[in-house]
């Protein structure tokens, strides 16, 4: 049995629990933390957890094996440099740091305490983005992709009245961009590699939060676009665009429905999506087998490592192109 906790009370962490107790008995929902004591307790009762805790330090000390953290951006660094430190495996929601530098170091401290630090990016576990990586060798020379998330915040109406919802305050590093775009910036680096040339555009908020942008990211021979907004729903489809056909994406949140129009007009399906699947189950099951079972999958964690490297480094290209600042906390290491 593996025992774990949760920072956050978000929907995504109702997700991450509820992936987790139905396929997988053996990882076992043991406490909740928040540094409010009323939110820790409505938490823990929704999900029938007695533990709570309200102290990062009593958290480290506890018997639980691993933390799934889901609060606001600006502290997944601490709260997980802090974990880390106490010996506690760590799976950090997107976007898990600002900086590289902060990348590293996480990284360091995971392995000189030999636990596991991943960043919860789900597309990146699920089986079917092999599918994807296969039928891409379908499609010939590949010349252009466009990512497209643009979901419309339940949040933004709460600003529009004049409020300031933590989505859209820069001082938590929070916006369009560590929301919505990392979910197109990972699949596009993972698929394709670092950019030669990035540039990169923003439309902000009065808080000083990004809504809305697009980047550009120039190859040798293919460009790929990036749109991201939380402040409109688009149909999240991604297209990659090569000599014998279309290949498509209807999410790539969850990954959807998949499928490659060819250029003489057939379909081929390569992804069914089914509505009832837990999309999150699949980085809870390598979360428990690197835990109970590093070497078997030790392989898949130095090439996911990698990949965040390389992610959080054009994300931090995108801010500096876009002109998307945080406050010099965030940056702290």
């Amino acid at each position: 049995m593996v025992k774990f906790a949760t920072v956050g009370a978000g929907w995504i962490v109702d997700n991450f629990i509820e992936a987790a107790r139905a396929w997988m008995p053996d990882l076992v929902h043991e406490a909740v933390y928040s540094f409010r004591k009323e939110e820790a307790e409505s938490f823990a009762a929704k999900h029938q957890v007695k533990k709570i805790y309200t102290d990062l330090d009593e958290l480290g000390r506890s018997d639980v094996d691993f933390v799934y953290i889901a609060n606001p951006n600006a502290l997944h660094y601490p709260t997980s440099k802090k974990l880390l430190e106490y010996g506690k495996h760590v799976l950090c929601e997107k976007t898990s740091v600002v900086t590289s530098e902060q990348l590293e170091r996480l990284y360091q401290i995971a392995d000189e305490n030999h636990v596991v630090f991943l960043e919860a990016m789900k597309t990146l576990y699920m089986p079917q983005m092999q599918q994807i990586c296969d039928a891409i060798k379908k499609l010939g020379n590949i010349h252009m992709a466009k990512f497209d998330f643009c979901r419309f915040s339940s949040k933004y109406p709460a600003f529009l009245q004049g409020e300031k919802p933590n989505i859209f305050n820069p001082a938590l590093a929070a916006g369009g961009l560590m929301d919505m775009g990392i979910y197109s910036v990972y699949p596009a680096i993972y698929l394709f590699g670092v950019p030669q040339k990035i540039d990169a555009q923003a439309t902000f908020m009065s808080t000083g939060a990004d809504l809305a942008g697009t980047a550009l990211f120039d190859y040798k021979d293919c460009h790929i676009n990036i749109c991201w907004s939380k402040g409109s729903t688009s149909g999240h489809d991604t297209t990659i665009h090569g000599s014998e056909g279309v290949l498509h994406i209807e999410n790539m949140e969850h990954i959807g429905n998949v499928y490659i129009l060819y250029s003489d007009g057939r379909r081929e399906d390569i992804v069914c999506w089914d509505d009832s699947e837990l999309a999150m189950k699949y980085e809870a099951k390598k979360m428990l087998d690197l835990i109970t079972d590093f070497d078997s999958g030790k392989e898949f964690y130095q090439s996911f490592r990698e990949c965040t490297r390389k992610v959080i480094a054009v994300m931090e290209q995108i801010r500096e192109k876009a002109g998307i600042c945080f406050p010099e906390e965030c940056y702290q290491i």
